[in-house]
């Protein structure tokens, strides 16, 4: 198995096709598990508001992590059911959605996005639902991410978990 090299970076409206194209293919309506529909006015959107982290091996994206302003413009029903369930401080922001291409899995690629979010977010809160049938997902987030279980919520026969974590506040010395 060769590794390539897996490359980080703040996505740019240069990178807006890729992310669209990827996080579409994961959408729940073409077989995924991702909630909601991604075009590229959100994507454009998204950058504009908080930092999008993408990763490349090559010149393909292999993954990509979006943040967002508690007080962004589109607010999804299941965004706001989220933020009913648990809210966090004044400070707190929208984790995800996260995406992983599929043939860039199990590299350890989603710990990398996230280590680089809470990096550009010091100390603050982020808040994130997952589908509770996206077992994969969930276990990934509390073992290997290190997210507390805030709650739970029901929206249109679908059932949700919130979680959250706080980026440590690295001290210059």
């Amino acid at each position: 198995m060769e590794h390539h090299l897996i490359r980080l970076s703040l996505a740019t409206p240069q990178d807006v096709d890729d992310i669209v194209g990827l996080l579409q293919a994961n959408e729940a309506i073409n077989g995924g598990s991702l909630t909601g529909h991604f075009d590229r006015p959100a994507v454009m959107a998204a950058i504009d508001d908080m930092p999008v982290v993408i990763a490349r091996v090559e010149q393909r994206l292999a993954g990509v992590l979006i943040s967002s302003s508690i007080q962004a413009a589109e607010r999804p029903q299941v965004i706001a059911e989220m933020l009913k369930t648990y809210r966090g401080d004044p400070t707190a922001y929208i984790y995800g959605p996260i995406c992983i291409d599929r043939r860039e899995r199990g590299l350890g690629i989603a710990e990398m996005l996230f280590a680089r979010l809470k990096a550009e977010l010091p100390g603050r809160e982020g808040i994130l639902f997952i589908r509770r049938d996206n077992v994969a997902s969930l276990r990934v987030h509390r073992n290997k991410l290190g997210m507390m279980s805030r709650g739970d919520f029901d929206l249109n026969g679908a059932a949700y978990t919130v979680l959250s974590y706080r980026a440590a506040v690295v001290s210059g010395g």
